[in-house]
Order: structure tokens, then sequence, then C-alpha cells
């Protein structure tokens, strides 16, 4: 396992950078790597999951996501209320605490703290690419995720969004043995598959297969959620097999 990191000291940090950098982005400017969608749709989406994900820890029960009317007040003021929402219900309840979430892991108020954060991370990246897309002033230092907060956001799509997909039909991102390495951390996983439908087995410590992935964490964080091309990072070993799995659908 990636080494422990303070989730919720974490998602704080990320989400007052997004609040800053919400601050310096035109509303309306486009988000490359959502199609369709503006910095105004980004934010209503992130600041609506954290009333939702707040709503959840609150009550352990699955909800729906609210229907959130398009603010008038500033963007970065009304994101900051939603993250400070969040924030007050994660500390409301103990992390071990039952509470529904969407993944087939263990039900614990423990899963939205790190899901918020790594939500909130890759979002920051959006806006950041936005503001980059749009001439802004942006700190483009915040398209990196900070080291350890990315081994822990690709531990997140072996554990969660690998097994979330299997189970909601789509076709198996893994479907040849590979090795993940981060060389900046020194974190590795090796993916194997087992029979269809089943969750991949991921085991932790070694990076083996028909083709291994090294990149810094950031990198791998980022390319396993399409925000940047694979060709950033290096392949040994079958390059078709490497391929395939970059091609493939890891997270949603």
């Amino acid at each position: 396992m990636p080494d422990p990191i303070d989730h919720l000291t974490e998602f704080e940090r990320a989400a007052d950078d997004f609040a800053a950098a919400l601050g310096r982005v035109d509303p309306g400017a486009a988000v490359p790597a959502c199609p369709g969608w503006t910095v105004a749709d980004l934010a209503l989406h992130l600041g609506s999951g954290q009333r939702w994900a707040a709503a959840i820890l609150l009550s352990g029960a699955a909800q729906k996501v609210p229907e959130v009317l398009r603010t008038t007040i500033s963007w970065p003021d009304w994101y900051a209320g939603t993250t400070a929402a969040l924030l007050a219900a994660i500390r409301a309840v103990d992390p071990d605490e039952p509470c529904w979430n969407f993944a087939p892991v263990d039900q614990r108020a423990g899963f939205w703290a790190r899901r918020r954060l790594h939500e909130t991370v890759i979002h920051l990246v959006d806006l950041i690419q936005a503001g980059v897309a749009a001439g802004e002033q942006v700190d483009t230092g915040l398209a990196v995720v900070p080291a350890a907060v990315a081994a822990d956001g690709v531990d997140e799509v072996f554990e969660v969004f690998l097994p979330r997909l299997l189970a909601r039909g789509f076709a198996p991102a893994v479907t040849r043995q590979i090795g993940v390495r981060a060389t900046d951390t020194g974190h590795e996983w090796t993916l194997t598959p087992v029979s269809q439908g089943d969750r991949p087995l991921v085991e932790r410590g070694k990076a083996a297969g028909e083709a291994v992935l090294s990149g810094t964490a950031s990198d791998l964080d980022l390319c396993l959620w399409k925000r940047l091309p694979g060709t950033v990072l290096t392949v040994e070993g079958d390059a078709a097999v490497a391929a395939d799995f970059l091609a493939g659908r890891a997270t949603a």
C-alpha cells in the first residue's frame, strides 16, 4: 500500500487551491479534458458533489445528487461554501462508522474523505488546463499532483474503480497481467486478470507482467484518469499489452 496520508488535510489543501484558481479563470472557458463543459460546469459538478457526499456522510445512506441551481454569487465563494459543509460532515462522523458508498469496497465513512480528495485533485488539474488554454494567469504547478497523493490516487483507481466498472458492466481494463511502477515514490503494483467478471487481483510491492508501465506517481494518476497521454510513461515488455490497458476504461 502507498504510505498513509491524511486525506482530510490533503483534501482541504486541494479544495483551497481549486477555489483560488477558480477566481482566476473565466467561468465560460472550455475545459479541455471534459468536452462540452465550461469552468462553471466544472465548479457546479464538484460543488454539488461536495453536498452529495456530505448528505451521505450525515445520513449514512445513499442519497440523490442534488439538483443545484446555477448560483449568481461568485463561483469561488459558492464552491468554498460547499467544501466547508463537506469538511464539517467529515469531522462529524467517525471514519469507521458504517456508511454507504457507490463502490464494492468497505462501506465506511472514511471512504469519502479519500474519494473527495482525489475527485478534487483531478478536477483541479482540469481547471488549470482550462486556464492555460484560455491564456489565464494560473499556477501551472497545480497541474502536477503531489507525489504521495498521486500514489494513493493510483491505488484508489485499482482498489475502487476497476471493480466498480466491472460491477457496472463495462469491459475489463485488465485483460493481461501488467505492472505499474511509480518512479519517484517507489510504489509498485501488479494487476492480474482473473475469471471473467471478477475484479483483477492487485498485488502491491512489485511490478511484473507482460508489460510494465513506469512514470512519476502524478503522471500515472493522470494517465489513468485520461488527463495525460500514455506516451508520457515508459513501457517495458509488450507495448501492445500496455497500449490496450491504457486505452481501456479504468475510471468512471
